[in-house]
């Protein structure tokens, strides 16, 4: 196996494990390579180092020409992975929107219904106090409680 290390467009690196050189350029070559962090199929492979020093007193290495201006700042690495865990986050709250029944400020009272199965089981949604919800708790109705995502006039998740 051959250890290759990798960057995106967007400057992140990762390492690829591929049983050649060539593989790892044919599968680059075939887009099947993809960041682990923003899913970006412009891959670059980078020098890799034959060997480590261990002496403090070695010769640092300057980067090479390839590398110089990619290198992404930690403020820039660490926007782009805030940005993608909201979108990430927001495709999830979404799909939970889409899939669950609103019942509103009846959700204590529906949550009970269908755990004592006097109504038929589904996911549902809605608005609890704190209070309410730590009383669904304590009865073991597992309730998970999400932030305000809709605008207030749209209703549309933001």
């Amino acid at each position: 196996m051959k250890v290759f290390n990798l960057q995106c467009s967007a400057g992140h690196r990762f390492e690829g494990w591929f049983k050649s050189s060539e593989s790892c350029e044919e599968q680059r070559a075939r887009r099947l390579l993809t960041c682990p962090v923003c899913d970006d199929p412009e891959i670059l492979r980078l020098p890799s180092a034959p060997h480590i020093q261990s002496s403090s007193s070695a010769p640092q290495m300057q980067p090479s020409e390839q590398t110089l201006g990619q290198e992404p700042t930690a403020a820039g690495q660490l926007q782009g992975r805030r940005a993608l865990v909201q979108q990430r986050l927001l495709e999830l709250a979404r799909a939970l929107v889409e899939s669950a029944d609103d019942v509103g400020r009846d959700f204590p009272e529906e949550a009970r219904r269908i755990h004592y199965q006097e109504a038929p089981e589904r996911m549902i949604m809605g608005q609890a106090t704190v209070e309410e919800t730590q009383a669904l708790q304590d009865e073991g109705i597992e309730v998970v409680s999400l932030p305000l995502l809709a605008k207030p006039d749209s209703g549309k998740l933001q």
